[in-house]
């Protein structure tokens, strides 16, 4: 062996040795559901060195994956590959990140390869989903206060948004809507409502209890039709 490759060699190895540290760490993080993997790739065959947190059952002195199989053949292309889908032979998903070790002329001696086990995570989302999940189409809401200041003020500002007002709501015609709005949400069987809304909208009292009666004239004019 050349004085150039016996240097070559004892920085691979150093490079593994501290490796090896850095995937214990990562591991430990991530425990139980974290595995690293560190290949030497000058045996296919056996190019598992290193395993922290055994995940795939695989041991030291196991080949190389499909993966590393393939990416071993492209010499100075080989490319890394980050947050992947990988399976377990049982079916198990996980997703992996595999980082190749380069030579000075950019060809890959070894791989170190992060797996991280998703399945029970994969589990829990389908459940939040199913837990979150809201009837289709349903258009019922609600505020959860025992305020009836906050109430009312949450059912006038559900009330605007209704109407899809942009600009300020000016006009008496559109004040009438409002309160039509409002009183077709109940808002009116609270005695405080009226003098809570008149407040919000910069109206009197009597202005509201008008517009009010308007409303309900409409209303029933349109029933009746």
């Amino acid at each position: 062996m050349s004085t150039v490759d016996s240097i070559e060699l004892s920085e691979r190895e150093a490079t593994f040795a501290l490796l090896k540290q850095i995937s214990l760490g990562i591991a430990k993080l991530f425990t139980p559901y974290c595995e690293v993997v560190i290949h030497d790739l000058s045996d296919l065959e056996r190019s598992i060195i290193h395993i922290d947190g055994n995940i795939s059952g695989r041991k030291v002195g196991g080949g190389a994956t499909d993966l590393l199989l393939t990416q071993a053949r492209r010499g100075d292309t080989v490319r890394d590959f980050h947050n992947y889908q990988t399976s377990l032979p049982n079916g198990r998903n996980m997703k992996s990140c595999t980082i190749f070790l380069r030579d000075n002329s950019g060809v890959a001696y070894g791989a170190f390869c992060v797996n991280l086990d998703i399945s029970v995570f994969a589990g829990i989302h389908r459940i939040l989903g199913e837990f979150l999940a809201l009837d289709a189409g349903s258009e019922v809401s609600e505020t959860l206060s025992d305020d009836i200041q906050r109430t009312i003020h949450s059912i006038l500002r559900e009330a605007v948004n209704d109407m899809g007002a942009e600009a300020p709501i000016i006009s008496k015609d559109d004040k009438i809507d409002l309160i039509a709005r409002l009183d077709e949400k109940g808002a009116f069987q609270v005695k405080r409502a009226v003098p809570l809304i008149a407040e919000e909208l910069g109206l009197s009292r009597s202005t509201i209890y008008n517009y009010l009666a308007e409303a309900r004239e409409i209303a029933d004019a349109q029933n009746g039709a």
